[in-house]
């Protein structure tokens, strides 16, 4: 069984990117998370200590994200990933991390996809 929860548009504001500019100001990213897990316990016990608490999680990955610095998306996402799995209830996790402001006419994002 394969149970998921998807959480979008986490919005965060870090230091991010290779150009001097990008290095000095912060930047809008948008998370969008995929995790993996098991509801069996939590629909049995219909307690939040059984499953991932996500308002928890979001807390986290906003304290973690605005307090890093990272040359490029591909870092932040594996670094994001590591801090996300250390909750053992969350078998896998799927992260895009978007730059709006990367281009002048597209966004740019990253996909990575790590389990436990």
């Amino acid at each position: 069984m394969e149970d998921s929860i998807i959480i979008r548009n986490i919005e965060v504001s870090c230091l991010i990117g290779i150009n001097q500019e990008e290095k000095i100001n912060p930047q809008p990213i948008i998370i969008n998370l995929k995790l993996f897990t098991s509801f069996t316990k939590a629909s049995q016990s219909d307690q939040i200590e059984d499953t991932v608490n996500y308002s928890v999680l979001v807390k986290s990955v906003k304290e973690f994200t605005s307090k890093s610095r990272f040359n490029l998306l591909e870092t932040m996402g594996e670094k994001l990933s590591e801090k996300i799995l250390e909750d053992k209830k969350i078998k896998e996790v799927e992260i895009e991390v978007i730059k709006p402001n990367a281009l002048t006419s597209e966004r740019v994002s990253i996909i990575i996809k790590r389990s436990n």
